[in-house]
C-alpha cells in the first residue's frame, strides 16, 4: 500500500491502459469517463474496481479535486489475497466499496432504462394527441413517417429487479455488518467483489445501449432542423388560429413538450433556446405567459364605482360553466337571504358546502386565467387575495376599502411573506415546492402513493413530478383548502367568501401586512434568539475541514389566507427533508387578534415540531435529552416530581385539562408565558418548566444580563454561559486551524460566530 496524491484536473489513469493497481479514494472526488457515460466517484470508492476482472482500464479517471489515494498493486484476482493478508479488515472494506459502487451503477442503469421507456411512451402520446387535435380542429395531419420506425425499448438481457434491490440493500449495511457477514473469509469476499464487478460491467454496457437508443430517436421530438414533433404542433397552432377555435389545448401540449425537453436533459440549452424562441415570440391572439407575470403591477388602478356586479365579473373572467355559474349565483342569493348565516342546521351546512366547492372551483379557473396576457379586473384581484365575491355580503364600506387595499397590495409582500395568490404563483414558477398534505405527504410522496395504488403509472410519476399545474393543483386542494378553513377559526360555520359579519372595525386595521408579520417575528427573535437557528454541516475538504456543525438561521415563510380569521397555524417546520429550509406559517390576511400573540403560539408549536423532526422516533425518549423528551417526561410524571409544590402540580393539572391532554399545547402555553412574562422578570412558570425551556429556548444576552441578579435565574444562566463558552472555544480553535490551512471566514461562518455572542 502507498499513499498517492493527484492534483485537480489530472487524468491519472487512461482508458485502454493495462491495469496496474486499485486506488481507494481517501479525500477528494474523481470522474470516471467511459465511452458513453460519466460517473462521479466520492471518498470511499475504489478506482479500478470495475476493471478488476479484466486486463485494462475501461474509463479515463480524472481528479475533479485535489485527491489522496491509497494505492494497491493489482494485476489479477489473486492479488486480492495479498491485499487482504496485509490487514483482514480490508475484506469488508473492499466488499463494502464494491456493493456501493454496484448499487450506484445499477441505479444509473435503472434511471436510464426508465428515461428511455418514458421517452418512447411520451413520444407516442404526443404524436397520438397531435393526430387527435388535427381531427378536432379539422386540420390535415402532416405526414411524419419516421414515427413508425421507432421501436419500444427492448433489451436482450435486461438486469432483473431483484439484482438492483439486492445491491441497494447490501449498500445500506454498515461496515461492521459486512465484516460479520463475510467473517473475513478471503474467498467469500473476493466472490462478492467479483459478482458486483460483473453486474457493474453489465450495467455499463446496457447504459451505453440505452444512451444510443435515446441519441438516435430524441431528434424526433426536437432537432436542429424542423422535422420533429415540436414543429408539427407549432404548425398546427398557426393553422388552427385562423379558424377562430380555442387554441388552449394545442398551446398546452406545446408547453408540455417544452417542459419535457427542459426536464429530460436530452437536449442542449442552445438547441432549446434556438427552437423555442420563435414559438415564444410568435404573436397568437393570446399567448400563454411562463409564470413571470405580476398582475398587481399596473400603470393605472380602476376607480371605485358603485353598483358593479362583482360576482358577475368574477364568474365571467374565470370562465365558469354557465349552468354551474347559475347554480352558484342561486346559492349566493339564498345565503344572503338567510336570517342567520351562522346557523348549524343541516340545510345551512349543505348550502355552505355547495358555496365552498364552487368557490375553490372558480378560484382555480381564475388563477390559471391570470397566467395569460390581459388586464385582470380589480374584482378578481380582490377575490384571489381576500376571498371577496359579493358587495352585499362584504358590505359597501368594506368593498370600497378592499378596492383601495388592492392598489397598495405590496404592503402584504416581502421575501418571506406571501398572499395566497403570490404563494401559488411561487409554486407555479418553481420557486417553492408544494406543502405537505393532511397526511404529512409531500408532492413526491403523494405521486408515489398514487403509483402504488395503481392510479397512475411510473411514467406518469415522472411526468407529473415536473408538472407545474399538477403542483399548484396539489397545493390548492390540500394546504389552501385545509388552512383557509382552520385559520378562519370557526370551522363549523366556515364560508370562504368574505362576509361583513367577520369584519370587526375596519379592514385597513385588520390587514396583516408584511411589516406587522415580520415585526411580530422579530419581537420573538429578540427574546428567543435561537428560535430559527439550525445546526447544519459545513465542510471544505480542500482546506482540510471535513465536517463541523455550524448554526444557520432560516426564517419561515408566512402565507396569508384570504379570510378574516382568528387563528394561525404552523403548517410545516421545514419545506422538505433538509433542515435548512424555511418553515411555513399560515395566517389569515385579516384578523382582529394581536398578530404578536398569534406569532408566539405558532413559534411555540414550531419549537416543538422542529425538535420532533430532528429527534425522529426518539422524540419522547428521555435517554436522548431534548426539549420534547424532557417536557414529555416532566408532564407525564409531574405528580411524582418532588421539585414541584402542590400548587404547581395543580396548575399543571389545569393546563392539561385546558389543552385536552395534549402535551405540545401545554408547552405552547408555557412558551407564551416564557416570551411574554418570564423574559421581563415576571415569574409565571415553575422551577422545572423554567429550567427545561431555558436550556432549549434561552434568552438573548441582553435579557440574561438584566435578569442575572435574580436568584431564580442565576444558576441556570451560569451553567448556560459555561456550556456556551466551551462551544465558542471549540469554534475558535477550528476557525484558527481552518484559516491556517488557507480557508476564508465567509458569511456563513461569520453568522455562526456571531451566534455565540447573542
Amino acid at each position: 500500500m502507498e499513499t498517492v496524491k493527484v492534483n485537480k484536473g489530472r487524468r491519472f489513469l487512461k482508458r485502454g491502459d493495462k491495469i496496474k493497481g486499485l486506488f481507494v479514494i481517501l479525500q477528494g472526488s474523481v470522474r470516471a469517463v467511459s465511452k458513453n457515460d460519466e460517473i462521479d466517484m466520492e471518498a470511499g470508492s475504489i478506482v479500478g474496481l470495475m476493471e478488476s476482472a479484466s486486463d485494462v482500464y475501461l474509463c479515463d479517471y480524472i481528479a475533479t479535486t485535489d485527491c489522496i489515494f491509497y494505492g494497491y498493486p493489482y494485476r489479477n484476482t489473486e492479488d486480492y489475497k495479498k491485499i487482504f493478508a496485509a490487514d483482514e479488515k480490508y475484506v469488508a472494506v473492499f466488499t463494502m466499496a464494491a456493493m456501493h459502487q454496484a448499487a450506484i451503477m445499477l441505479g444509473r442503469y435503472e434511471s436510464f432504462l426508465k428515461s428511455a421507456q418514458t421517452y418512447y411512451i411520451t413520444l407516442m402520446d404526443f404524436y397520438g394527441e397531435y393526430e387527435k387535435l388535427c381531427n378536432d380542429y379539422q386540420v390535415q395531419v402532416k405526414p411524419f413517417p419516421q414515427i413508425a420506425s421507432v421501436p419500444p425499448v427492448v433489451l436482450d438481457e435486461p438486469i432483473e429487479k431483484w439484482t438492483m434491490e439486492y445491491y441497494r440493500k447490501m449498500a445500506s449495511f454498515s461496515l461492521k455488518y459486512i465484516d460479520q457477514f463475510l467473517s473475513r473469509d478471503y474467498e467469500v469476499g473476493i466472490g462478492e467483489i467479483q459478482n458486483a464487478v460483473c453486474w457493474m460491467r453489465k450495467a455499463m454496457t446496457l447504459i451505453e445501449e440505452l444512451k444510443t437508443y435515446l441519441q438516435v430517436h430524441k431528434e424526433l421530438l426536437l432537432s436542429s432542423g424542423a422535422d420533429d414533433l415540436f414543429h408539427l404542433y407549432f404548425g398546427l397552432a398557426k393553422k388552427a388560429v385562423d379558424t377562430g377555435v380555442d387554441l388552449e389545448p394545442v398551446l398546452v401540449k406545446i408547453s408540455e413538450i417544452m417542459e419535457y425537453c427542459r426536464g429530460s436533459h436530452f437536449f442542449t440549452q442552445k438547441l432549446m433556446d434556438a427552437r423555442f424562441q420563435e414559438y415564444e415570440s410568435y404573436d397568437f391572439y393570446e399567448q400563454v405567459e411562463l409564470g413571470d407575470t405580476d398582475i398587481w403591477v399596473e400603470d393605472s388602478q380602476e376607480e371605485y364605482e358603485e353598483g358593479i356586479d362583482y360576482l358577475e365579473q368574477i364568474l365571467t373572467y374565470s370562465g365558469y360553466e354557465e349552468e354551474k355559474a347559475n347554480e352558484f349565483r342561486s346559492c349566493i342569493t339564498e345565503y344572503k337571504n338567510l336570517p342567520d348565516r351562522l346557523a348549524t342546521t343541516d340545510d345551512v351546512r349543505k348550502l355552505r358546502r355547495q358555496i365552498t366547492q364552487g368557490f375553490y372551483d372558480i378560484y382555480e379557473l381564475a388563477f390559471y386565467r391570470t397566467l395569460k396576457k390581459g388586464k385582470v379586473p380589480v374584482s378578481v384581484k380582490m377575490f384571489l387575495n381576500f376571498g371577496f365575491m359579493d358587495e352585499e355580503l362584504a358590505g359597501e364600506d368594506n368593498t370600497h376599502s378592499l378596492h383601495d387595499i388592492v392598489a397598495e397590495l405590496g404592503v402584504c409582500k416581502a421575501d418571506n411573506v406571501f398572499t395566497i395568490y403570490e404563494w401559488l404563483m411561487s409554486i407555479y414558477r418553481g420557486e417553492n415546492e408544494p406543502s405537505r398534505n393532511e397526511f404529512d405527504m409531500d408532492y413526491t410522496s403523494y405521486l408515489n402513493e398514487q403509483k402504488k395504488t395503481g392510479k397512475i403509472t411510473a411514467a406518469q410519476v415522472k411526468e407529473l413530478s415536473e408538472d407545474r399545474h399538477g403542483k399548484v393543483d396539489f397545493e390548492m386542494k390540500n394546504m389552501f383548502v385545509s388552512t383557509n378553513r382552520a385559520t378562519y377559526g370557526k370551522i363549523s360555520t366556515f364560508c370562504p367568501i368574505l362576509c361583513e359579519d367577520d369584519v370587526i372595525g375596519t379592514l385597513e386595521n385588520m390587514l396583516v401586512t408584511a411589516d406587522k408579520a415580520n415585526s411580530a417575528l422579530d419581537g420573538i427573535r429578540k427574546v428567543d434568539f435561537s428560535l430559527f437557528y439550525r445546526e447544519v454541516g459545513y465542510s471544505d475538504p480542500e482546506h482540510d475541514l471535513n465536517l463541523e456543525q455550524i448554526q444557520k438561521e432560516v426564517l419561515p415563510n408566512i402565507i396569508l389566507m384570504p379570510n378574516a380569521g382568528t387563528k394561525a397555524m404552523m403548517w410545516q417546520e421545514t419545506a422538505g427533508i433538509k433542515r435548512d429550509t424555511s418553515a411555513r406559517f399560515i395566517f389569515p390576511v385579516f384578523t382582529v387578534v394581536d398578530v404578536e400573540e398569534l406569532m408566539i403560539e405558532v413559534a411555540g408549536r414550531f419549537r416543538w415540531e422542529m425538535c420532533r423532526k430532528i429527534q425522529g422516533v426518539r422524540w419522547n425518549d428521555i435517554t436522548e435529552p431534548s426539549l420534547t423528551s424532557e417536557y414529555n417526561d416532566y408532564i407525564q410524571y409531574y405528580r411524582k416530581n418532588h421539585d414541584l409544590s402542590p400548587d404547581a402540580k395543580e396548575k399543571i393539572k389545569n393546563s392539561l385539562t385546558k389543552a385536552k391532554n395534549n402535551f405540545r399545547e401545554v408547552f405552547v402555553r408555557d412558551y407564551h408565558s416564557w416570551v411574554r412574562y418570564e423574559s421581563k422578570g415576571s415569574f409565571r412558570l415553575n422551577k422545572v418548566a423554567r429550567d427545561i425551556i431555558f436550556r432549549y429556548c434561552p434568552f438573548n444576552k441582553e435579557i440574561r444580563t438584566m435578569l442575572h441578579a435574580n436568584p431564580m435565574y442565576r444558576e441556570i444562566f451560569d451553567k448556560y454561559d459555561i456550556l456556551k463558552e466551551r462551544k465558542k472555544r471549540h469554534t475558535e480553535l477550528w476557525y484558527d486551524r481552518y484559516q491556517k490551512k488557507g480557508g476564508e471566514i465567509n458569511e456563513e461562518l461569520r453568522v455562526n460566530w456571531d451566534f455565540y455572542d447573542l
